[in-house]
């Protein structure tokens, strides 16, 4: 990590490309995530004031209540940029990857949009079931383009809060987006669906 503020004893060192960044008081610190600045919320100022802090001098780290000095923000607003800028490049460059090694992503997740739409609404869903649609034809995708299928669960689970399985899951879509092998992939992931429906039957669907 590399250090972009110090005061005294405190220090911010972040990782721009991990967009993660380390806060550093005394022999205490505390890792977070690099992610915009946000107004110090009345909880923050609150425990602020109780160790004797001038809530005036923090600002909050995103939507959580970890705090850094507001000397601090011009530095840590460029490091926020900097990692904006790392993953555009990233994306960018993972376009064509995407296209290449995950034929059908875009119909499967149009699926799997349409059919979530149908179970919000019973005359929706009797309309496609009528035209042959979902479930019938996102089962039908879901064979038809089995690597995709891995990927869309796969990040189904990356939204998970447990970390682990998180990362398992983002671990699992590396794999499947750089043409690793799809049950590798799905063996790492928890047995549990991350919904209620279609999960198990992406699994087995997907090799």
């Amino acid at each position: 990590m590399k250090s972009i503020y110090t005061k005294n004893d405190y220090q911010i060192l972040v990782d721009v490309e991990k967009r993660r960044a380390c806060i550093v008081k005394g022999s205490n610190h505390v890792h977070v995530s690099l992610e915009e600045l946000t107004p110090l919320s009345s909880l923050a100022a609150k425990h602020l004031r109780m160790m004797g802090c001038d809530p005036k001098k923090y600002l909050n780290i995103g939507h959580t209540n970890q705090v850094i000095l507001r000397d601090a923000a011009p530095a840590w607003e460029e490091a926020v940029a900097a990692s904006l800028q790392v993953d555009k490049k990233n994306n960018t460059c993972m376009i064509p990857m995407f296209l290449q090694n995950l034929t059908g992503l875009l119909e499967l997740r149009e699926a799997e949009d349409t059919y979530a739409a149908c179970q919000k609404s019973a005359s929706l869903m009797l309309e496609y079931q009528q035209r042959g649609l979902p479930p019938a034809q996102l089962m039908d995708l879901r064979r038809k383009y089995p690597r995709a299928a891995a990927y869309v669960l796969a990040e189904a689970y990356a939204f998970s809060p447990d970390d682990r399985v998180a990362q398992k899951a983002r671990r699992a879509m590396h794999i499947l987006l750089t043409n690793g092998d799809i049950r590798e992939a799905l063996d790492m992931l928890p047995q549990t669906p991350p919904d209620a429906f279609g999960s198990d039957q992406l699994r087995s669907t997907a090799v």
